[in-house]
């Protein structure tokens, strides 16, 4: 089948990544392959070339003219730059060789609203994958995106927050882990945090978490929040056994990971997936986490323990986390392959790979 991807705009789909959706495409693209797909991949400049068997870069965002930079009404850069990008993607898919299907995993409206376009002109429905509860401009591109568009939602609860969508149109396939990229490791002593370093993400209650567990914290990804990393977790650093390692490869991080006791996954918000507990819970190391949006259906029972919820408050919440550490890391602790076991079953890629490959061909049919 020959597939054409329209990945994020924001960061390119390349190592380390900077998030979980862009995780989530590269692995999707690459299972495809391997499958004997054809993938065509749109996605930010700087990815990775190789993914796909053809990479379409965005493109950039051209300097305004003076007169338009003045426009009291200029939309923020963000904006402005993944509109351009999109807008490209979409006319390079209507003017391009036809493919069988087009895999959105954009956030943006334009693969939506002009869906109908591509399948009139290309003769390709699309299939968008959810990757965040509905934003005004992503619900009104759903509404125009045809009765052939098909949906997938990444989590049960993610599917639900979609009230606009005909459940009929809504598939919940959860995103996959390669096993192969995330071996079982030994474990350790020390806890791991792995994440973007953003307020949302919640890094500074692992911190105090594990600090009241008495257990040690190792700390990777990128700061993409200077501000709240200065004002909310450098503080909680002096004194602490805390070494922060930065955004590392896949390889790098899945040694830290398997090398460590358990996992500390800590949103602030309704978390659609929480592709970083599946990737513990791959390598045996039990997660300890808050209970929100779809974490408890990656962690479920034998993956660890989360425990609070949106209504708790945050002291209360640090506090239980830090019971859950000390329990996971203690003579309770789990077997580190039944954690494995119960990944396999519920977050690998296999399983995610023959979910889309359903959906494909029941779409082109």
């Amino acid at each position: 089948m020959r597939i054409a991807v329209v990945g994020p705009s924001r960061h390119p789909v390349v190592e380390p990544f900077a998030g979980g959706q862009e995780s989530a495409t590269a692995a999707l693209v690459t299972g495809l392959r391997e499958r004997g797909h054809t993938v065509r991949l749109y996605a930010a400049r700087g990815t990775s070339p190789g993914l796909a068997d053809e990479v379409v870069e965005h493109e950039a965002l051209p300097e305004l003219s003076a007169v338009a930079a003045i426009d009291p009404h200029l939309p923020e850069p963000d904006f402005l730059r993944d509109h351009q990008a999109y807008s490209g993607v979409m006319g390079h898919l209507l003017a391009s060789d036809p493919v069988d299907i087009v895999h959105n995993h954009s956030l943006h409206h334009l693969p939506l609203t002009l869906a109908p376009a591509v399948l009139r002109v290309v003769g390709a429905p699309t299939v968008t994958t959810l990757h965040t509860p509905p934003f005004p401009w992503t619900e009104l591109g759903a509404h125009l995106a045809g009765e052939r568009a098909r949906f997938v939602a990444v989590s049960g609860a993610l599917a639900r927050c979609w009230t606009t969508l005909a459940p009929a149109a809504l598939t919940v396939i959860p995103n996959g882990v390669d096993p192969r990229r995330f071996p079982l490791g030994e474990g350790g002593t020390s806890a791991v945090w792995v994440g973007r370093i953003t307020p949302e993400k919640g890094l500074d209650l692992a911190v105090r978490a594990a600090r009241s567990a008495g257990v040690g914290l190792r700390i990777v990804g990128p700061i993409h929040d200077r501000e709240y990393w200065e004002r909310d977790v450098q503080p909680l650093l002096k004194g602490a056994d805390v070494e922060v390692l930065g955004p590392l490869d896949h390889v790098r991080s899945a040694e830290i990971i398997g090398s460590s006791a358990v996992s500390l996954v800590t949103p602030r918000w309704d978390e659609p997936y929480g592709l970083v507990a599946a990737e513990a819970m791959m390598c045996g190391t039990p997660v300890a986490g808050l209970a929100r949006g779809g974490l408890p259906e990656v962690v479920g029972g034998a993956g660890g323990l989360l425990v609070g919820g949106p209504d708790v408050p945050e002291d209360e919440a640090v506090t239980a986390l830090a019971e859950a550490i000390r329990t996971l890391t203690g003579p309770q602790a789990p077997d580190r392959r039944l954690v494995r076991d119960a990944a396999v079953t519920r977050c690998g890629i296999e399983a995610m790979l023959d979910a889309h490959e359903d959906l494909y061909e029941e779409t082109t049919s």
